[in-house]
């Protein structure tokens, strides 16, 4: 297989991310209308369940195992609460969130797409090509932290707004370091790949 035919092959597997990407959007648009509209064909109350993390939930009944009764609890968990007949407004930050990590991930797509076309053209080394690079490593980084950011003041909103005896509830930041830390790399690549081709420009000049 050369060179050409397996750039094709990755482009076309791109395409069909890109299409399944910008189909999760149309869906959460879709999901949020009827949420809005609150529609009668489906269990709104179900739907609008939103994730909780705790820190520690007592339970008032005792444990029963072989007779004796012990006291338990859970802690460090995660779940997701519903409350019945509640105009609550938690749901729409997670779905604001799932909306900034779709169109991100479309954005890292359409970046893709374009240097993958630029590269089945025979043009590799050129400057689009890495201001695309670029803009894909801030993309990634935003990608690290926008959603994060935005769960964590739902988690704060929660904490703030809803009391529920026995239970715990906490705010937590999780930062995925790993994906900033991918941000970062290509970031970094792509202002080598820059200068690189400053410097063979340079040199093609000087000769």
């Amino acid at each position: 297989m050369g060179n050409r035919q397996l750039l094709v092959i990755i482009r076309s597997v791109i395409n069909i991310f890109w299409i399944l990407q910008l189909i999760l959007l149309f869906v959460l648009f879709v999901y949020t209308l009827l949420l809005v509209l609150n529609v009668d064909f489906f269990d709104v109350d179900v739907l609008k369940g939103f994730k909780i993390h705790f820190s520690k939930i007592e339970f008032i009944q005792p444990l029963i195992f072989n007779g004796e009764e012990y006291n338990f609890n859970l802690t460090n968990g995660e779940g997701r609460l519903h409350v019945e007949n509640l105009q609550q407004n938690f749901i729409y930050y997670r779905l604001f969130a799932a909306f900034i990590d779709t169109f991100l991930y479309l954005l890292i797509l359409y970046f893709l797409k374009k240097i993958f076309n630029n590269l089945t053209d025979n043009d590799y080394f050129i400057p689009e090509n890495g201001i695309l690079l670029r803009k894909i490593g801030f993309t990634i980084i935003a990608l690290a932290l926008l959603p994060e950011i935005i769960h964590y003041f739902t988690d704060l909103q929660v904490a703030k707004y809803i009391s529920i005896e026995n239970v715990i509830l906490k705010t937590e930041f999780n930062l995925d370091v790993q994906t900033l830390l991918l941000g970062i790399l290509v970031f970094v690549i792509s202002l080598v790949f820059l200068r690189g081709i400053e410097l063979k420009k340079d040199q093609e000049l000087t000769i």
